[in-house]
């Protein structure tokens, strides 16, 4: 009989032991899971959070600072932007602003405290010496509502399609402008120009590149 009661005790503390066990694993994952996911809740809300200050304000990259471009919207406006990034954040002028292709847009022409004028490519006052092609034919930039590049070597082997790059002192050495989409002889007979297809549309800027 005591045995009987004995084996029966076993039975109840071992199926306590079991069921004991089992809470406490349960109870353990679920705190687990709890933690982790209230560490993915606070990584998200972070992520949100510093999606909505870079939509907001300048971000410093690689010596560049990048820079929301204000609308002129209705207007056609193309020989300059205006950017959301001035004194306080570093900006100089006469520094260059490009796309992250490493194309050039235009050069910073005023600098006020919060913002700053960037003069594009399509203002008829900018110029600057570049290259074209693989051969390295050396041209004048010139800007305007149809840039095209001047003062080209008639006997230079130029052919459509070439990619005209800037090679002034004054800008990053290699940077895109546009590519050549037809070429002219001049009336002088010594020289030969060229009108470019650039790579980028003015008004669909909504952040460029400042060097600091």
């Amino acid at each position: 009989m005591l045995r009987r009661y004995f084996i029966i005790l076993i039975v109840i503390l071992l199926a306590g032991t079991i069921y004991f066990t089992a809470f406490f694993i349960k109870k353990e994952r679920s705190f687990g899971e709890n933690l982790r996911f209230r560490q993915e809740n606070e990584e998200l809300k972070a992520q949100i959070q510093l999606s909505k200050i870079n939509s907001q304000k300048s971000i410093v990259n690689n010596n560049f600072l990048t820079a929301k471009v204000f609308s002129t919207y209705p207007f056609n406006i193309k020989n300059q932007i205006t950017v959301n990034a001035g004194e306080k954040q570093g900006i100089k002028k006469l520094s260059a602003a490009i796309l992250k292709e490493n194309i050039l847009i235009g050069q910073v022409n005023e600098v006020f405290e919060n913002y700053s004028v960037v003069k594009t490519i399509f203002d008829s006052n900018f110029q600057l010496p570049v290259r074209i092609g693989k051969d390295e034919i050396n041209a004048l930039f010139q800007g305007g509502a149809e840039p095209k590049v001047i003062l080209i070597d008639k006997e230079k082997p130029l052919q459509i399609g070439d990619v005209v790059y800037s090679a002034s002192s004054e800008f990053p050495y290699g940077l895109k402008i546009g590519e050549i989409s037809e070429i002219k002889e001049t009336s002088a007979g010594v020289f030969k120009e060229a009108i470019l297809k650039m790579p980028f549309n003015v008004n669909e800027l909504r952040e460029v590149n400042i060097k600091l």
